[in-house]
């Protein structure tokens, strides 16, 4: 595989486990001794704050989408991953307003990819659409879709292709719909069962194959995130981790088949 290989975390719905997905995907593929880097595009910050990183300091990413740092700067080394953190501040209305400031997010990615050695970059996705959202479109090589059993959930992968379509057809984006996987999935639930299903029907219509592997639901992750752990480390038991081991198998697998 190339790398470093950029994978954008998304979906248009929120409440589906972008932020906690991000995080695990970020441990599990540092736990197979990848070299891993996150980056934190939402202002709520979450991703930053639960990963334990260092939220007072001016050394992330407005200041880096500023052009006032360079992206390496800003790089903090964690357990099992590095990560940029974020900032409440990309909150702020009327930011990168300019034309060429979509930009922003890949021009600072160019210079990581001269200046590192990372195997994989994830970026936890903004909420909802802004500009942030755009740079991450632009500047990504994957997007990869948690859902749930939720019919809303389902409509933002229908939007995730929509937009695909309208980047590519302005020369703005090379970016791929790598696939979709459920979260918080009860095997024990008809209804997530359904879900599921469907999610191999609508395959074609969203441009996107469904992962066979699943993520279980599990009620450690509120508690998870208020001690500023991963649910696989604050979980002990292997279940949550295995999952995401098995997801990330497949996403290797199927990157490889995609650069085919």
């Amino acid at each position: 595989m190339k790398k470093p290989i950029v994978i954008m975390i998304a979906n248009q719905k929120g409440g589906v486990g972008k932020t906690a997905c991000s995080i695990e995907l970020c441990n599990a593929f540092g736990k197979k001794k990848y070299k891993v880097l996150g980056i934190d595009l939402d202002p709520q910050n979450s991703f930053s704050k639960i990963s334990n990183a260092d939220i007072s300091t001016e050394k992330n990413l407005k200041a880096v989408l500023d052009v006032k740092l360079l992206p390496t700067d800003a790089i903090q080394h964690l357990k099992h991953y590095d990560i940029i953190p974020g900032s409440e501040d990309l909150a702020e209305s009327g930011l990168y307003n300019k034309t060429n400031d979509v930009w922003l997010l890949e021009e600072a990615l160019e210079v990581l990819k001269k200046k590192t050695d990372y195997d994989f970059i994830i970026l936890d996705s903004a909420p909802g659409r802004s500009k942030l959202l755009e740079m991450e479109y632009i500047a990504s090589d994957y997007i990869i879709a948690p859902t749930e059993a939720d019919t809303e959930a389902e409509s933002g992968l229908y939007k995730i292709q929509k937009d695909i379509i309208e980047y590519s057809r302005h020369n703005q984006s090379h970016v791929q719909f790598l696939g979709v996987f459920m979260n918080k999935y009860k095997s024990n639930s008809r209804l997530h069962r359904s879900m599921y299903d469907n999610l191999k029907k609508i395959e074609g219509d969203i441009g996107a194959k469904r992962f066979e592997t699943t993520i279980r639901a599990t009620v450690k992750a509120a508690e998870a995130r208020l001690v500023k752990q991963s649910i696989s480390e604050y979980v002990k038991d292997a279940g949550i981790s295995e999952d995401f081991e098995k997801l990330v198998k497949e996403i290797i697998k199927r990157i490889k088949e995609s650069e085919k």
